[in-house]
């Protein structure tokens, strides 16, 4: 994909942000729409207030596959990282593709006008393909992933624009001591490598900060957090810290479906520490050091929200992922493609 379309995307959104100026003329300023472009994409948390009292369960499932090997940006064939280079070490096991899943069910409640409040509960499930030079394996891991809880804090709610922060944790409750029998040693369990674990293992910082703006013809956003992990688990290694932000343009097709175009970017920190275990030369996805990088994506999504009838205040929301830049401190996995989807109903 030629660089120059996510400049255009992003020139396109500020120009849409620029008109709600004119637009706002047009509806009175009590007018916050119940719109399907009134939330964000399906792969966007935290985005949208409660009024006081309300009450929101949803699920959302997420799903990221990765085939082929980066290093930087340049694609690698797998006997490289068998062979070893000046850049890395000879390895026992090269890996050909992974797939993680997230199953999150979340409740939503507004505690005031200007406060809401949400818990999270993930359930992940996470697979790979390693090879040697004669044996292939299919090592995964499942179960409860890190329970997150967030508070938002509403900075602006004057219509035509919205402007909140949130904070955020996510405990650790799901497993860093997942085992599973790899190609190097297929006939003994052994401890899984760093990104197929289901959990940190730590406490790990949320902070984040949205803004919306909207005019008759849709929504423009950006929204981003970090992760700020604290300490080191039990198995005596801390998860890369990090940063995203998405920036999203919707165009609100009917008072009941929605379109959406977005920019997420993604830096993502190697792992401190490790996993005496864990032998850092078995796998790449095993070498604390090699976890690290910048991804940029470009999701398309729809909205489609039920105003009335026996879907009433349901809101569905899915998106697909399009990996448009990687730079991966490597040998890992290039992503190939993702998707999300989204199932929110209002109780209340």
């Amino acid at each position: 994909m030629p660089r120059s379309r996510p400049t255009v995307m992003f020139l396109l959104s500020i120009g849409l942000l620029a008109c709600t100026g004119s637009a706002s003329a047009q509806l009175p300023v009590e007018d916050w729409m119940p719109r399907p472009d009134a939330r964000a994409p399906a792969g966007i948390s935290e985005d949208a207030f409660l009024s006081q009292g309300g009450i929101e369960v949803s699920y959302t499932f997420r799903v990221m596959s990765y085939e082929d090997l980066l290093f930087e940006t340049d694609e690698i064939p797998p006997i490289l990282v068998l062979s070893g280079t000046p850049q890395w070490p000879a390895f026992d096991m090269v890996p050909l593709s992974m797939s993680r899943q997230r199953h999150e069910f979340e409740a939503r409640v507004g505690l005031l006008d200007w406060l809401g409040a949400s818990v999270r509960v993930p359930f992940v499930s996470n697979s790979a393909e390693l090879a040697t030079e004669n044996l292939v394996g299919s090592p995964s891991a499942s179960g409860l992933g890190d329970i997150e809880f967030h508070l938002l804090y509403a900075l602006h709610q004057a219509w035509p624009y919205r402007a909140h922060l949130s904070i955020g944790a996510a405990v650790p409750t799901g497993s860093v001591e997942e085992i599973g029998q790899l190609p190097n040693a297929p006939f003994a369990d052994q401890l899984l490598p760093y990104p197929l674990q289901p959990g940190d293992g730590t406490l790990v910082l949320l902070p984040g900060a949205a803004f919306v703006a909207e005019n008759e013809a849709g929504t423009v956003g950006i929204r981003g957090h970090a992760r700020i992990p604290i300490g080191e688990n039990d198995r005596g290694w801390t998860r890369g810290g990090g940063f995203e932000g998405s920036l999203w343009m919707a165009y609100r097709f009917t008072d009941w479906v929605s379109g959406s175009v977005r920019i997420h970017f993604r830096k993502t920190g190697s792992i401190e520490g490790f996993d005496p275990d864990v032998d850092h030369l078995s796998s790449p996805m095993a070498h604390p050091e090699l976890q690290g990088g910048t991804r940029i994506e470009l999701p398309i999504g729809i909205n489609i929200r039920f105003a009335e009838g026996p879907l009433r205040r349901n809101l569905i929301r899915a998106e697909f992922l399009l990996p448009v830049h990687q730079n991966l401190d490597g040998p890992q996995l290039k992503a190939k493609y993702g998707a999300a989807f989204s199932w929110s109903v209002g109780i209340i």
